[in-house]
């Protein structure tokens, strides 16, 4: 089984190659808002450098959001067009939630992303990485919420334009993404979390 990992949701652009369960390549590139400019030709370049044809990718993970709307958009259409057009399998993946997935042995996890306003974006997850809840709420309404959680709680907290992907535990990612039941390419769409009322 041969996957392809595509993240365009922050500044940093990144693909990646996952064989057999192995990380076989991962290119990243800070190109801020040009992602509609490398993205293609990066794509191109990571299958070529990996002597694999688009044919050869048999999965698709492409991170959804929330993020950046025009990033999270490039990498959806062209996840999409591919998943379409080639008769692949695709998965939406939550940038909320993939940032969690690299750590272990915690109660609960939270993923805080702010927001530009005075609201936060928020994924709180179970001991399996199961969502509890997902939404954009005030700050005041996240320290409520995370006082509520019982047990030993891992929080990462980041700003929506300043997320750095370099290191991003991408096996981590497809190993759980690839147990979630994989979607018709016509609905993977950009995530924008809905105000919690």
């Amino acid at each position: 089984m041969t996957s392809l990992f595509f993240d365009t949701s922050t500044s940093t652009l990144v693909l990646s190659i996952v064989k057999d369960n192995k990380l076989i390549d991962k290119l990243t590139l800070e190109s801020a808002r040009e992602h509609s400019i490398y993205a293609v030709e990066k794509l191109k370049e990571i299958l070529e450098n990996n002597n694999l044809t688009p044919n050869d990718i048999d999965k698709i993970f492409v991170v959804n959001g929330p993020g950046s709307f025009t990033g999270i958009r490039i990498a959806i259409t062209i996840a999409k067009t591919y998943a379409y057009t080639l008769n692949k399998q695709i998965t939406p993946v939550s940038s909320l939630k993939m940032k969690i997935l690299e750590f272990n042995g915690y109660d609960n996890y939270i993923s805080i992303m702010k927001d530009k306003r005075d609201k936060s974006f928020i994924g709180i997850y179970n001991n399996n990485y199961d969502t509890i809840f997902e939404g954009l709420i005030s700050d005041e309404e996240i320290e409520e919420r995370i006082s509520n959680l019982s047990g030993n709680n891992k929080i990462i907290r980041y700003d929506s334009e300043d997320v750095d992907r370099k290191d991003l535990d991408v096996l981590s990612i497809v190993n759980y993404y690839d147990k979630i039941p994989t979607v018709n390419p016509h609905n993977v769409n950009p995530n924008y979390l809905k105000e919690v009322i």
